[in-house]
């Protein structure tokens, strides 16, 4: 399966810029490949579009380009083994497709990438004035799907998700077929299975997504059946993934679910997160939030990331929790203060080099409260952002904080650092496998 993603709000922009209701435009995208677990996803790199002086032939109906507008943008794909996308637009109603001149130039065009620039995909991406964005692979019937990353979750293509109307008909009745549809089309990461993350899978069963990949390297211990949704005494020293696995098949036996008993600090496991489309972190130490923060910057991963906190602020108690989504345009972990660096070092360290550091700490290794009422109340916070996010329900914060001594739930408001290095202007968005992941030596 291939699919294209756009940074927000790059994808709106460029349908803007080509708009013109009389004649067709045109524009090229230079996109990094992310190849995984038999996926491929195209995170658009660089937007050219076509200036008036760069068409030889330009009508309602056809558009030609100078082949200096399009060498010198190949030859970068060539170089950097980057993805093509050709751009033209349909201005005049009633084409709400490609047409089988586009059918012929693209058949040339195929046997010419072939040649040109080998060993990753191409595509051609239409926008036509009444319909919605096509998009499939150069010189075949192939369909793409194609999304706007950002605080919303734009899916431009048509989802041809068939819908269970009697099982989802009051989801429907809230947000309609096209909404379920985009659940249904989801492929979802959740990491941490515990609290909050075996409750975030049971909802998202019972929301209708059916395709999981469910990561935590622990297993169910007799202090974990108080909160962990889906476990029993029969489950001690059972994987948690595997008790998670198992819960969301009583609610949906035909989900597609790859559980991994490992860790996302591990580089390999954080690596099947690139080509997910929607990511939950429900852990609790700074290293794994780090791996889940950058994957969501570098590989344009719309992620929620969940915290609960139960303690005392010197004689007053602390009982809350936060959510926060993380995608292009949001600030991150970094720019909201959630993250420490001297942390996730120590987190990160071998044992060997714990015991020569003379400055490692032992990080505090106290096990902290839980209450399965809280890990409730902040999973259905997250998958109600999620719903926000993806299905469109009005509901507008994307950082909300619960204080449950006072009964408070405040929205919060937080910039993004423009000198921040994970999703500021100038950071890894959207650079795929051009920078490392952080992670413990494997």
């Amino acid at each position: 399966m291939i699919s294209l993603a756009f940074a927000a709000p790059a994808l709106s922009d460029l349908r803007d810029a080509l708009d013109d209701s009389t004649l067709e435009s045109a524009a090229i995208l230079l996109c990094e490949p992310v190849f995984e677990a038999g996926r491929i996803r195209l995170l658009v790199k660089e937007i050219h579009i076509a200036s008036a002086h760069d068409y030889l032939e330009r009508s309602a109906v056809r558009v030609r380009l100078d082949p200096n507008f399009c060498l010198s943008i190949e030859k970068s794909a060539k170089l950097n083994r980057f993805s093509l996308v050709y751009v033209h637009t349909h201005p005049s109603p009633g084409h709400p497709d490609f047409s089988p001149e586009d059918d012929a130039t693209e058949a040339k065009l195929s046997d010419y990438l072939s040649w040109r620039c080998p060993g990753v995909p191409h595509l051609a991406l239409l926008f036509p004035r009444d319909a919605a964005t096509r998009c499939r692979v150069v010189g075949s019937f192939q369909a793409v799907p194609v999304v706007q990353v950002g605080g919303d979750i734009v899916c431009a293509t048509e989802d041809v998700q068939k819908l269970e109307i009697d099982r989802f008909d009051r989801q429907i009745r809230a947000f309609g077929e096209d909404g379920q549809k985009r659940i249904a089309a989801l492929e979802v990461g959740i990491v941490g299975l515990g609290g909050t993350g075996s409750i975030v899978a049971q909802q998202l069963a019972h929301l209708g997504v059916m395709r999981f990949v469910l990561i935590d390297p622990d297993q169910v211990e007799t202090s974990n059946l108080n909160r962990v949704v889906g476990a029993g005494p029969t489950d001690v020293l059972q994987s948690k993934v595997a008790v998670t696995e198992r819960m969301i098949r009583s609610i949906r036996s035909e989900a597609d679910i790859v559980a991994i008993s490992g860790d996302v600090t591990a580089r390999s496991v954080a690596r099947r997160l690139s080509v997910t489309d929607f990511i939950f972190g429900c852990t609790d130490t700074h290293s794994s939030r780090h791996t889940i923060n950058q994957l969501a910057y570098q590989y344009l991963i719309p992620t929620i990331d969940l915290g609960v906190a139960i303690g005392n602020s010197g004689d007053q108690a602390t009982i809350g929790s936060h959510v926060q989504m993380l995608a292009p345009g949001l600030p991150c972990l970094w720019c909201s203060n959630h993250l420490n660096a001297h942390r996730i070092r120590e987190e990160l360290m071998t044992q060997e080099q714990r015991a020569s550091d003379p400055y490692f700490e032992g990080g505090n290794g106290v096990r902290q409260p839980a209450v399965i009422s809280l890990n409730g109340t902040t999973a259905s916070l997250a998958i109600t952002m999620f719903l926000s996010a993806v299905a469109g329900i009005p509901s507008r914060p994307r950082y909300l904080a619960y204080d449950a001594v006072r009964g408070r739930m405040n929205a919060l408001a937080v910039a993004v650092n423009p000198g921040c290095p994970f999703c500021g202007p100038e950071s890894t968005l959207g650079v795929g496998d051009r920078a490392p992941l952080p992670g413990r030596p494997e």
